[in-house]
């Protein structure tokens, strides 16, 4: 019997990502953004540390570099067994990150994407999940809030399938925003057109999540993320180190794939 839901298994095949209400429970919540606020501080004060950091928006590279909370983060147990499913059991850690948007950057519609089209030059799967970004919001995100923005269905487009050009993300036809409460989650296949939405929030409130991108065991992750012995020496599970890509890309009878037990 697997972890996702019959329900979960169609609307994500049928769309290409899926919500987890609350994910996480209050107390996670409290603690995760705590250290995401430790994190985001010492970001600030040190320039060094690798990310970008512009008025509209911060992003924190390598986030489970900066506390152990984020690596469990990574194996939430409401979240990662559903993506674990989906991937595949050689599942690995390509990239991982904190964002911090607050209210008045601009993103023009060109910012619409996929995850995997610009980065896997001659390699075309569409019925293979190649990447999955988990994404754990740490703050209400309203539709207006900057949401992330989704084409459902797109992770089964094929070249044929014209993606029009559209001046702000928001109009983009049939676009769904993905807005949540924090400590819901959701994640998107690396196909799935998707955009960052325009932070408008009334409110004032700064857009906050933490991101994992999940991908194969036999892929590198990406530069600035390979593990420092730090963050090695908290890879205390089979699991935990193949998620680090502390074992053998590729698997048989000497390197075997780890169990779900094994997390």
């Amino acid at each position: 019997m697997g972890y996702l839901s019959d329900a979960q298994r169609l609307f994500y095949e049928t769309n290409g990502y899926l919500m987890v209400p609350d994910a996480l429970g209050p107390a996670e919540l409290a603690a995760v953004r705590q250290a995401a606020d430790e994190a985001e501080e010492r970001f600030r004060r040190l320039p060094d540390l690798p990310g970008s950091r512009i008025p509209e928006f911060l992003e924190i590279e390598g986030i489970l570099e900066h506390h152990p909370l984020f690596f469990d983060l990574a194996l939430h147990p409401r979240v990662f067994p559903l993506v674990r499913e989906l991937v595949g059991p050689d599942i690995a850690l390509v990239d991982h990150a904190y964002y911090v948007t607050p209210p008045g950057g601009v993103v023009k519609g060109i910012a619409w994407h996929t995850d995997t089209g610009h980065r896997i030059h001659g390699v075309d799967l569409p019925r293979s999940v190649l990447m999955m970004r988990a994404i754990f919001a740490l703050t209400d995100i309203e539709d207006d809030g900057g949401a992330t923005l989704v084409l459902p269905g797109s992770h089964r487009y094929s070249e044929e399938v014209a993606i029009p050009r559209v001046e702000w993300p928001e109009q983009m036809p049939c676009a769904v925003r993905l807005s949540c409460r924090a400590g819901s989650a959701y994640f998107y296949n690396g196909y799935l057109l998707h955009c960052p939405g325009n932070n408008c929030s009334p409110r004032g409130v700064t857009r906050r999540v933490v991101l994992f991108n999940y991908g194969h065991r036999w892929m590198r992750m990406w530069k600035g993320h390979e593990p420092s012995a730090w963050l090695a020496g908290r890879a205390t599970t089979p699991m935990r180190r193949q998620l680090l890509g502390l074992c053998r890309a590729y698997y048989g009878a000497d390197a075997p794939l780890e169990s779900a037990a094994a997390s």
